[in-house]
């Protein structure tokens, strides 16, 4: 029943009693004419009174209560006028002309496209009650009725719905509470029983609310309006956090409620739990979303449910997430393990030992066709900044680990370790020969001062190009070794480069960002680069300040190979946090003094 205050207060925030004739009708503080005819029907039994009023509804409906086609984008145009800053959107057509918007065939997204086969009229929405006689957000009495949920208000929203078939099906039709209809306040409500009248009506099980109200907060800003279907665009991140985020269909509203009867009354009708909100989610997506926050059924059975009345567990929504990486990636573990569970093979069972396989498609970051998949279980998990995602590294992540690390990484990181030693090794020893001066005999000039008969001599003035020289064996080996450090630096380069096509711009510096001190190695290897034409061009100083940051960007690597050790790989990444965190702040607040006080100096 709190959600349902929620958005009874919602209402009442934007409501003006006197505005609407409606309200004399039925109001949102519990009273009405209407209201108050039906206490006097079911204290007397005679419902003659309350049935003539009844009568006299049909005033604010279209049609008599046979209803009326209402142009879809009529009501696109009409929601967004509260959004003046963001206008509707028309497609790649800008040659539409606004008779005909009527026309444009609403396209629905894949999954609907079995239930709107046999709805030609499906750019029309057949609305009952006079969208020019509803209250201010869009609604009409029967609204109210369900909302307020009484005995007498569901009494009175019955015998509305038996006078007036076609009002059953009618939606709020402003921006904040969009596409809400009364099978949506029933389940909000708990009511199995009024949601089993509803269905048993008609009551169309696949209607979307799509309103603000129902949109996480973080997409609220990003709505925008399209001539081209009746949902909203939103933006594609989120957290997926918001006030009454229930999937936008009645089926993921009980579900995510843990309103198990609601849920098996909507399948028992054919709701089906594929179908995909505006995020792209089904109902098996919101489960994950939603674990540890229902006060019903535990969210584990309600999968369970409706996995075994045909939900899936492969389908992807906008961000790519399946249920499975949508539970790695928020994280919810108890769900991310229970899905474990369902999708893994058992091999064979032998007292309380289990063996099983696990599909590694959404498992495992490289994908079925060799490309690196950043939203697996495995990245989402490792790369994952909330503290849950340590306690998910257990188990099933932790063996995968350590499998490649045997397989695939081992080998490869050991053979790339030895090659570093031995760069590093030729890159200090060629550094180490490299002179601070020419020492190659030069021309040397001498002459006799008759005077006193000293002797004075002149050399030469010094060779700028002397490292080009070779003037002894130290000089042949000096250049031996450099060029072996330039084709090695051009290599590391080339490989890096190579990891990048593979992996992608993102996945790359994001795998840099958590070993900073391979960034600063292969940064050292475009200094080595970078010495080649200082040499060419005897920029003798150049040369030498470039030389050194490539030494001290050189050096730093061994740190990223000593995390493949256990006594030493934890003791890294405690100096990678320190380095990221203290460190960067004291050096911040030092640089700022230093300029202070240089000033001051100065």
């Amino acid at each position: 029943m709190g959600n349902t205050t929620v958005v009874a207060s919602g209402v009442k925030q934007q409501a003006d009693a006197g505005a609407k004739e409606l309200y004399n009708l039925v109001d949102l503080k519990g009273g009405g004419e209407l209201v108050e005819l039906m206490k006097r029907a079911r204290w007397t039994k005679n419902f003659k009174e309350i049935d003539d009023k009844i009568a006299e509804v049909k005033n604010f409906l279209y049609d008599e209560g046979r209803g009326k086609k209402i142009p879809i984008v009529d009501l696109v145009m009409m929601r967004s006028q509260e959004r003046d800053s963001r206008k509707p959107k028309i497609g790649k057509d800008k040659r539409l002309k606004e008779r005909d918007l009527a026309l444009i065939d609403m396209n629905f997204p894949d999954a609907e496209a079995n239930y709107f086969r046999n709805k030609p009229d499906r750019k029309y929405r057949v609305e009952c009650w006079d969208i020019n006689q509803r209250g201010t957000v869009g609604e009409n009495i029967l609204h109210m009725c369900v909302l307020l949920s009484t005995a007498i208000h569901a009494d009175l929203a019955k015998r509305l719905i038996k006078a007036y078939p076609k009002l059953l099906n009618d939606i709020y039709l402003k921006d904040e509470y969009y596409g809400e209809s009364a099978l949506h306040f029933a389940i909000v409500n708990e009511d199995p029983a009024m949601v089993k009248f509803l269905l048993d009506h008609g009551a169309d099980y696949h209607q979307r609310a799509t309103g603000n109200f129902f949109t996480p907060d973080d997409q609220k800003e990003s709505r925008t309006d399209s001539l081209e279907h009746e949902w909203v665009d939103l933006c594609e991140k989120t957290d997926y956090v918001g006030h009454v985020y229930y999937g936008e269909y009645p089926l993921s509203f009980a579900a995510s409620l843990g309103q198990e009867e609601c849920v098996r009354l909507l399948l028992a009708k054919g709701a089906n739990p594929n179908l995909q909100d505006t995020n792209g989610n089904t109902v098996m997506h919101m489960l994950v979303i939603h674990d540890k926050k229902s006060s019903g059924a535990p969210l584990t059975e309600m999968f369970d449910l409706l996995l075994n009345m045909g939900g899936k567990l492969d389908i992807k929504n906008r961000q790519g997430l399946t249920p499975l990486t949508l539970s790695a990636k928020l994280p919810r573990k108890e769900m991310y393990e229970h899905i474990l569970e369902k999708v893994r093979a058992v091999m064979w069972i032998y007292g309380n030992v289990t063996c099983a396989g696990y599909p590694l498609k959404y498992i495992d970051t490289i994908s079925e066709t060799g490309e690196i998949n950043k939203d697996s279980v495995l990245s989402l998990v490792v790369y994952g900044e909330q503290e849950n995602h340590l306690s998910m590294m257990d188990g099933l992540v932790v063996n995968l680990l350590k499998e490649k690390w045997v397989t695939f990484a081992r080998f490869r990181f050991y053979r790339r370790f030895l090659a570093f030693i031995t760069y590093f090794i030729i890159f200090l020893v060629a550094f180490a020969l490299r002179p601070g001066e020419d020492k190659c005999p030069g021309t040397v000039q001498t002459f006799n001062q008759t005077g006193n008969g000293m002797t004075n001599t002149t050399s030469a003035p010094a060779d700028p190009c002397f490292l080009l020289k070779a003037c002894d064996t130290n000089d042949k080996i000096r250049w031996a070794l450099e060029i072996i450090v330039l084709l090695a630096a051009i290599m590391y380069l080339c490989l890096a480069m190579k990891e990048i096509y593979h992996q992608g711009f993102t996945i790359f510096f994001t795998t840099l960002g958590g070993a900073p001190m391979k960034m600063l190695f292969l940064l050292s290897c475009v200094f080595v680069v970078m010495m080649l034409p200082g040499r060419a061009t005897c920029s003798t100083q150049y040369e030498d300040v470039v030389a050194v940051l490539a030494i001290l960007g050189t050096a730093p690597y061994f740190l990223f190979f000593c995390r493949g050790f256990k006594i030493l790989g934890p003791f890294v990444v405690m100096i990678y946090k320190m380095v990221k965190g203290d460190l960067l702040r004291f050096f911040i607040i030092y640089v700022v003094f230093i300029i202070g006080f240089s000033q001051c100096e100065y």
